[in-house]
């Protein structure tokens, strides 16, 4: 299974040719937990030291993120960017997951990476993929430093700091853990409780977000268990023992997830070997699109000083 020329990431490239991009992507399967997780790999067959593996957000797939990604590459990083179970390119029912499911994803991809490139791993996501960054650093010591595009601790709470719920989802909120249990394959649409017009303020992109409403691969709809599991799954460790370096990095007028919230977790990692933490100024969600560069210098610039 493959992308064919047409398919709809090439509108997710605003400045880079996305024919050159699909050059240095090399398309891989991995069985984990008996489903074909798909990973695209950036580089795969260059000599590069350190490979970063990259988690997408809600919904999307890793080549909603492919400038962002091939950017990483050039910047001398292998890049293996898995599309999550029931995502994308990979198998599984649509949006139907929970943490650990995601975590034992990460952990088997991490394990291929290592067999295939060598121990030094660096996770890295964005949104629900930053969360699932910190929730892996917290399951996997060979993780050598985690970077959170936003973090969260769902069982402490998180789903009353990181979205702010209006219309029909605020009053089903209380009673989707209750039923989660007993129609957990029931799906609510994601765009209930994210507005995608307002992830961004660029004008180019939020003319992109009609695209990624569209797109076929994009798994629009979660199940109650998907829902669930961002109300009530803790982390392996508490995060006060996480000594994995960690970076949080943001913008400062992401609509999702505020500054202080961020600051609360960071101030948190206790433990955490050169923590770093970064809001960009004037920046909204999608960092990665919007404030490609910036988000670029400050992630490599760290990366380059741990390892």
């Amino acid at each position: 299974m493959s992308y064919e020329p047409e398919n709809t990431w090439f509108n997710y490239c605003l400045d880079l040719d996305p024919h050159k991009i699909e050059e240095a992507i090399t398309e891989e399967f991995i069985v984990s937990n008996g489903k074909r997780i798909h990973l695209d790999i950036y580089g795969k067959e260059e000599d590069l030291k350190t490979t970063v593996i990259f988690i997408h957000g809600t919904a999307v797939y890793s080549r909603f993120y492919v400038e962002f990604l091939y950017r990483l590459y050039q910047n001398g990083y292998r890049v293996v960017a898995p599309d999550l179970p029931g995502h994308g390119l990979s198998e599984g029912r649509r949006g139907h997951f929970d943490m650990n499911l995601l975590t034992a994803t990460i952990f088997d991809v991490t394990t291929h990476v290592i067999d295939q490139f060598g121990e030094q791993v660096v996770v890295m996501g964005s949104s629900l993929g930053g969360i699932t960054t910190l929730y892996a650093v917290a399951n996997d010591d060979r993780i050598k430093a985690g970077v959170c595009h936003n973090a969260a601790i769902f069982n402490e709470g998180a789903h009353h700091k990181i979205v702010k719920l209006k219309g029909i989802y605020k009053i089903l909120r209380p009673i989707v853990p209750v039923f989660s249990k007993i129609i957990p394959i029931l799906r609510l649409s994601v765009w209930i409780y994210l507005d995608a017009h307002n992830l961004v303020h660029d004008k180019r992109l939020i003319e992109k977000m009609d695209i990624v409403l569209g797109d076929r691969l994009v798994s629009d709809k979660y199940t109650l268990k998907a829902l669930a599991t961002q109300m009530r799954a803790p982390l392996r460790r508490p995060i006060e023992d996480i000594e994995t370096p960690v970076m949080i990095i943001g913008g400062d007028q992401d609509i999702l997830f505020s500054v202080e919230y961020m600051q609360e977790i960071f101030d948190r990692l206790a433990r955490s070997k050169y923590k770093r933490f970064e809001m960009l100024p004037n920046a909204p969600h999608l960092i990665l699109h919007e404030n490609r560069e910036e988000s670029l210098s400050r992630i490599t610039g760290w990366l380059a000083e741990i390892l």
